[in-house]
């Protein structure tokens, strides 16, 4: 439940923060997005946890979301309002951002012996 709602939560903070239309300029790096994402003052209001801001950070480079609305993720611009567009793609991201905050309990060590 936890993590649903934490897709749930960068779903509807991606869609805010989304700009109109492109750009000719060239698009983020994976790099400034993780930065800007994981920043205390990213415009999603809190920072993307470490352990899925990489993968948030590729699913938004890699996806149909416009040059500008990314700038503006890296840039902060909490000014920014979002196209129908950029809304449509963040939303369809959705299932790509369940997993990128879907953690793994790693399986205890099968040579560990219980404590007794």
């Amino acid at each position: 439940m936890k993590k649903t709602m934490s897709a749930a939560f960068l779903v509807a903070a991606l869609a805010l923060t989304s700009a109109c239309g492109g750009s000719d300029d060239n698009r983020p790096t994976k790099a400034e997005v993780k930065t800007a994402i994981t920043s205390e003052d990213s415009v999603f209001g809190t920072a993307i946890p470490e352990e899925s801001a990489d993968c948030v950070a590729g699913v938004l480079v890699d996806s149909d979301v416009s040059d500008k609305t990314l700038k503006a993720i890296v840039e902060s611009d909490d000014d920014y309002k979002g196209s129908k567009d950029d809304e449509k793609a963040l939303t369809g991201l959705s299932d790509e951002f369940a997993k990128c905050v879907t953690t793994k309990t790693p399986a205890p060590d099968a040579t560990e012996t219980p404590a007794q």
